[in-house]
C-alpha cells in the first residue's frame, strides 16, 4: 500500500510504504519510504526495517531536520546504535568526545555510553542502525505522543524520559545545541 505523505520542509515529498511483515528474505525501498513519522522540532523519520523484517536483528531508522534537530544525550541498555551521515553537517557526542561530521561519516555508540546528535547545517540527514532490533517501538510511541502536543507548545520531557525508559534507554542530558 503506497499513502503520499507531507513535504518535508517544501524540498522532498515522503511516501509511507507498508513495511513487509515476517519478510526475512530481503527487500528494496527507494529513498524516502518506509513507515514515516513527524517528529519533535520540526524532525521527520522513517523506519526502514524493524525486527519483523530482520527476525529481531537489528532496526534502521532515517532521520531527517533542520539546524538544531537531534536527540538528548541518551544512553541505552539494550541496542548499540549506529550513525551514518547522508546529508548536512551533524553534531555528535560519544561519551566526552565531541565531533562536527559530514556525509559519509560513521559514529557508533554502544549501549551503555552517553551519546546524542544535532544537525550543525540548515538541514541534515542521518540513517541510524540499532541492533538488536526494538527500539523502533520508542520511536512509533513517542511520535504518537508527540502527535498529541498542541502546536507551539513543548513536549513533556518527563513523559518522554518516561517513554524512553520503557523502551531501555535513558536520557542523562539536553540536546547540544548546534555549532554557532
Amino acid at each position: 500500500m503506497l499513502l503520499e505523505g507531507s513535504a518535508y520542509m517544501g524540498e522532498r515529498s515522503s511516501r509511507t510504504v507498508s513495511l513487509p511483515t515476517n519478510k526475512t528474505d530481503g527487500y528494496m525501498l527507494h529513498p524516502d519510504e518506509g513507515e514515516a513519522h513527524d517528529f519533535l522540532a520540526g524532525g521527520r523519520f522513517v523506519i526502514k526495517a524493524t525486527a519483523d523484517q530482520t527476525e529481531g536483528k537489528f532496526a534502521a531508522v532515517e532521520f531527517w531536520g533542520p539546524k538544531g534537530f537531534g536527540s538528548p544525550i541518551h544512553v541505552h541498555t539494550n541496542d548499540d546504535e549506529f550513525f551514518v551521515v547522508l546529508e548536512g553537517e551533524v553534531r555528535f557526542r560519544v561519551g566526552e568526545e565531541e565531533v562536527n561530521v559530514g556525509p559519509r561519516s560513521f559514529v557508533y555508540g554502544p549501549r551503555g555510553v552517553a551519546h546524542g546528535f544535532t544537525m550543525n547545517s540548515e538541514t541534515g540527514r542521518v540513517l541510524l542502525f540499532f541492533g538488536p532490533a526494538g527500539v523502533e517501538e520508542f520511536f512509533r510511541e513517542a511520535s504518537a505522543y508527540v502527535a498529541t502536543v498542541p502546536p507551539g507548545e513543548p513536549p513533556d520531557q518527563k513523559l518522554m524520559g518516561e517513554i524512553a525508559a520503557r523502551h531501555g534507554q535513558q536520557n542523562v542530558g539536553p540536546p547540544m545545541p548546534p555549532r554557532g
